[in-house]
């Protein structure tokens, strides 16, 4: 069937082959589904190459498009696996490929240049000099970033050549996609690997006012505070009332979120939006009717409260109620009463009172919420009773017992503030007796040997453009600043010590170790200080402005000009956010430019290592996600012999200490005062920075891997980032030298997952 609004592509999101079934019969023009092991989405069960293959063949035949997203960041580890998955891919040759992780890009554009590739939208790109340098890298079509309004998208779409695609409803983050560190640094669980576990579903209390927001201003932050809530769970995203706005702005494709949602929700969702599509172009009568038969169809979907997200500009304040959880589901009722037995009765099941806002019957699958700690346990209701009475169903208004048999009494804390859900289960449709699961069943889908699979490893490692070794097997650094200065095999190398700095006085204090260069961010205040420095007594250590991982259009120009300002007055090292910031830099180079990349740019692996240095840069950050085995790992990858030597290895660093922001936001929500301190159900204390470009959380315990420095050496890192742009400088120095020394007094500190294992 043609539909009337064709030139936009109605994307349907799939993780089961019941929903992929469901999304065709409804409507979807397109299905984009996950590659096994790889995507970023923690699924239950992850798709096999023969489903994949006979999805493909399914929507070819019937001129649909099938994506898979491989979105996940892929560790050093999981390159053979990405190698393998690339492979098999090639042979079935879906419509393209969703990355984020460009070291995906890099294999792709080595080895099996056939495939098309798309960008997801964990790329952060929010302008069009990002979207155009993404074409130049060879991406067809970029997924942009959700905090886009209209108005933005119909200027990249004007600036550029490539195919943007949107997200048109489902749930929405509160950190931009890419920049969420928060899940993974403190919990181990990756948002950029589909492990999310979702921390701005929490609820969080405002800390009391008079304490400060940064650490070391003074003051413990106390426990508990006023109007607290759940302060960063954002309603999910509904355009369907603006598919003509999105069809001006040139969208080419709009997109829904849910791969781990149910088939009812894909079904529903996708006829609502296949009938605002149609609506388009039909008669003012017809539209009326169609848009309330959409609406209807969304309101079965089981999603959270909608809102158009950041389509319209001026209309942000929508996008979080603070008192609503965020949790998917019908809201069923609060519970009032939680009953654990003890004693002679401990092993019955626990009870709670409920007073209910929805009817109930047995057979229910639940999911009760509790509203402190953001615990979920869903259960299925086989026990009811009204007045002490047992029952099979009860009504709205009328107070209940719900038996929670099946829950541990351990995860069910005195007291209980929780919130009762009803949850779509049709996600369990069995569709294993279809026609195409059956033609899934017959599939045999060829493997690469493992005689390719050495091959391809082989010819990966023997060919990086980015390091050479020398000697004694270390890699050799570029010349000036930069490089290893190792003694021989077996002792440790020296990696150099950047500052990051955010104010001038933070460049006095004696710090434990010689800086060698001081990162100073750049924007309109520290611009105007350093160039009037710069003027009077230039500083000897060589100076690295560094851009924030999130610049808007309207600051494009700024920044040009600035950088341009600083080129003259002799600046030659840069460090960038994302790898769009480049084109900040394409007229600049006039042979003493230095490029480096910030830890935003999310390097897993070595391959990604490679395209960054092959597209110039002196240096990058190794991901501050990382663990021990993975950055080891990583950079003996990327340290394999050249078959010619490179004129200029590329460095690679680490950030080792600061306070790394976990949420990088565009929302400045009305509920948000001042630059305020919060905390977790657990105690954890954290604390918002609101900036011209972001928002962004930090935590008030310090970030550090000051304890591992030497072992860093060993592994080879080429420079050793300590940021003390937060806090008081002279508290910043004793705190550095106790932690790199580990005598005295430790301050409180966090490792992220460098010591354990990254999920």
């Amino acid at each position: 069937m043609t539909h009337p609004a064709a030139a936009m592509e109605l994307l349907a999101p799939a993780g089961t082959m019941a929903a992929f079934e469901a999304a065709l019969e409804a409507g979807a023009d397109a299905v984009y589904v996950g590659a096994p092991g790889l995507n970023a989405r923690a699924l239950a069960r992850d798709f096999t190459f023969a489903e994949i293959a006979a999805m493909a063949a399914h929507a070819r035949e019937r001129k649909k498009k099938l994506y898979v997203a491989m979105n996940s960041l892929v560790k050093e580890g999981e390159i053979p696996l990405a190698l393998e998955t690339l492979s098999v891919l090639a042979g079935i040759g879906p419509d393209a490929l969703i990355i984020q992780d460009l070291g995906l890009l890099y294999l792709v554009q080595r080895f099996f240049p056939g495939l098309a590739v798309h960008a997801s939208t964990l790329t952060t790109v929010n302008h069009a000099m990002a979207a155009n340098y993404f074409k130049a890298l060879g991406f067809e079509r970029v997924v942009l970033a959700r905090e886009l309004s209209f108005d933005e998208i119909g200027a990249i779409h004007r600036q550029g050549p490539v195919e943007l695609e949107m997200f048109i409803h489902g749930a929405m983050c509160f950190s931009y996609s890419g920049l969420c560190r928060f899940s993974s640094l403190h919990g181990g669980k990756s948002s950029l690997r589909g492990q999310c576990v979702q921390p701005c579903r929490r609820r969080y209390d405002w800390l009391p006012s008079g304490k400060r927001a940064c650490p070391g201003q003074g003051g413990q932050p106390g426990k508990g505070g006023k109007g607290g809530g759940y302060l960063f769970s954002m309603n999910d995203l509904s355009g369907i009332e603006h598919l003509a706005e999105a069809r001006a702005a040139g969208v080419v494709s709009l997109k829904i979120e849910g791969r781990l949602r149910s088939v009812a929700y894909v079904r529903n969702t996708v006829r609502a939006y296949r009938l605002a599509l149609d609506a388009l172009d039909a008669s003012s009568e017809q539209r009326a009717g169609m848009l309330d038969e959409a609406h209807r169809l969304l309101d079965a979907s089981m999603g959270r409260k909608r809102a158009s997200g950041f389509l319209l500009a001026g209309q942000e304040e929508r996008l979080i109620v603070p008192r609503l959880s965020g949790s998917t589901g019908e809201v069923i009722g609060k519970v009032i009463r939680l009953e654990t037995p003890k004693g002679r009765k401990a092993d019955q099941a626990a009870q709670a009172q409920v007073v209910l806002q929805a009817p109930l019957r047995l057979g229910d699958r639940l999911r009760l919420y509790e509203e402190r700690s953001g615990d979920r346990i869903s259960f299925t209701l086989h026990s009811l009773a009204i007045k002490g009475k047992k029952a099979e169903r009860a009504e709205a208004g009328q107070t209940v017992t719900v038996g929670l048999a099946g829950i541990e009494s351990g995860r069910l804390r005195q007291p209980f503030h929780g919130i009762l859900f009803r949850v779509d289960v049709s996600g369990r449709e069995d569709k294993k007796h279809s026609a195409l699961a059956r033609a899934a069943a017959r599939l045999a889908v060829p493997l690469p040997t493992p005689a390719e699979l050495e091959r391809l490893l082989a010819e990966l490692y023997a060919e990086s453009t980015a390091g050479r070794q020398t000697g004694d097997g270390r890699r050799s650094g570029h010349g000036g600043q930069g490089g290893h200065r190792s003694g021989g095999r077996g002792r440790p190398a020296s990696p150099e010590w950047w500052l990051k700095v955010g104010t001038p006085e933070a460049m006095a204090p004696r710090y434990p170790f010689k800086v060698a260069r001081i990162l100073v961010e750049l924007n309109r205040r520290t611009w105007e200080w350093a160039l009037l420095a710069m003027r009077r007594k230039p500083e000897q250590r060589p100076l690295v402005w560094t851009l924030p991982a999130v610049l808007h259009n309207e600051q494009l120009s700024w920044y040009r000009d600035a950088i341009g300002q600083l080129r003259r007055q002799g600046a030659q090292y840069f460090q960038i956010g994302h790898i769009g910031q480049l084109g900040l830099f394409a007229e600049a180079d006039d042979g003493r430019l230095e490029l480096y990349g910030d830890y935003s740019c999310n390097v897993l692996n070595s391959a990604t290592l490679r395209l960054y240095a092959a597209r110039g840069l002196a240096g990058v950050q190794f991901s501050l996600e990382t663990d021990r085995a993975t950055l080891a790992a990583a950079l003996a990858g990327f340290s394999r012999p050249l078959s010619a030597p490179a004129a200029r290895p590329m460095q690679v660093g680490l950030t080792v200490h600061g306070r790394p922001p976990l949420f990088t936001a565009r929302l400045d929500a009305p509920h948000f005062q001042g630059q305020r301190s919060f905390a977790s159900p657990r105690g954890e204390r954290f604390y918002l920075d609101r900036r011209d470009e972001a928002v962004y959380a930090h935590a008030h315990t310090v970030f550090s891997l000051l304890s591992h420095a030497d072992e860093l050496a060993r592994l080879g890192v080429d420079y050793l980032v300590v940021d003390v742009s937060h806090g008081q400088p002279k508290k910043n120095a004793a705190e550095l030298t106790a932690l790199l020394s580990g005598r005295g007094e430790l301050p409180p500190y966090f490792s992220g997952n460098y010591a354990g294992i990254l999920s």
